[in-house]
């Protein structure tokens, strides 16, 4: 199939709709591994998250990313090493880097991350020692760093070390080389969070390729690998969720729980500055819409005036973050500055907000 076809009805590219399935439960799960739990989420706050923690923890953004690049290939290369087939490296090895690099490009364009093109490979053929990447428009510098590394290390078993240039504004390079080192299965191991299962949200769908209609708002640029939405102008990108997440742990091994106080403040300054008025004001119903469709859980309670506001949220994908939507909501709606309590469970995450 074609990155470049869509489904002649609602015009969501059929790679998007064939492989991903939006959930009752507020979850969207690829259809091929349905434990591998998905985002859609506002990628232009990614690089803005990176540069702000940098500063509120007092790092270098140069050694937060590294931690946010080392982070990263962990969970790719975990979810490659358990859906790549067998027979990937010795393609890899028979033909070349090439063989891979064109499905992580046509990955790369429904996906949202960016134009990925292969630069060169040395040797040509056989077991690689370098390999050249370009990426137009990353939808995170670090991130896609991250894929690159891991999805290197699937296909190596040995370490990889990663290096990144500018070439313009919008055009970098990326250079791998492999190592001599071997890497144990263990370091290819991560488990997924558990999900519960039912819910009621429901979504109007497509007849023709059973996607929900509510993705039309999302405009997918094949030529760019470029996804906007429609009605912010916001750049988004369809990511795995235990990217984050193991970012996140990470970045707390390393600095303490400030981190997570961090995130919440920065993505309610996020949300003050990206969202509208009226997406604050949509209710519950509203709310519950916008977070389903990106993956981010399934809200059951809402309750929302001047004197505060009550969330619950089963399946939360990211708690930190979902509390400082929650508050960037609140004082949108209210004009209010507020804190917040949250209490978070394996599968649910109440928030509290007060003035």
């Amino acid at each position: 199939m074609k990155t470049s076809a869509t489904c002649g009805e609602c015009g969501i590219p059929l790679g998007i709709a064939r492989t991903h399935n939006w959930n009752s439960n507020g979850t969207i799960t690829e259809k091929g591994d349905p434990r591998h739990r998905m985002l859609l989420f506002e990628s232009d706050n990614l690089d803005r998250l990176w540069r702000r923690l940098s500063e509120v923890l007092g790092v270098t953004l140069e050694h937060l990313w590294e931690l946010v690049i080392t982070s990263k290939s962990h969970a790719t290369r975990s979810f490659l090493h358990s859906s790549l087939p067998w027979w990937t490296n010795l393609l890899v090895h028979f033909l070349g880097y090439r063989s891979a690099i064109s499905r992580v490009e046509a990955q790369g364009l429904l996906m949202g991350y960016g134009k990925i093109t292969l630069g060169g490979q040395y040797p040509e053929r056989g077991r690689p020692e370098r390999v050249t990447v370009f990426i137009e428009d990353p939808y995170s510098l670090p991130l896609f760093c991250g894929d690159c590394r891991g999805s290197a290390e699937v296909l190596e078993r040995r370490d990889v070390e990663i290096t990144y240039q500018a070439l313009d504004a919008r055009r970098h390079q990326i250079d791998m080389t492999m190592k001599d080192q071997h890497m144990g299965e263990g370091l290819f191991e991560w488990r997924e969070p558990a999900l519960e299962p039912g819910g009621d949200i429901e979504y109007e769908r497509c007849l023709s390729c059973g996607s929900p209609l509510e993705l039309k708002r999302f405009a997918w640029n094949l030529d760019t690998g470029v996804i906007r939405d429609t009605e912010t102008g916001r750049r988004i990108a369809l990511f795995g969720s235990q990217g984050l997440i193991l970012v996140f742990q990470q970045l707390v091994h390393e600095f303490g729980d400030r981190v997570m106080e961090a995130i919440t403040e920065i993505e309610r300054e996020n949300t003050l500055t990206a969202m509208s008025r009226a997406e604050a004001e949509s209710g519950f119903e509203g709310l519950r819409m916008l977070a389903a469709i990106r993956g981010m859980g399934l809200i059951t309670r809402l309750e929302m005036d001047e004197t505060g506001m009550n969330i619950s949220i089963t399946n939360p994908s990211i708690p930190a973050y979902l509390a400082g939507l929650a508050l960037g909501i609140f004082e949108l709606a209210t004009g209010i500055p507020a804190r917040h309590r949250m209490q978070a469970k394996a599968t649910s995450l109440d928030i509290q907000i007060t003035p």
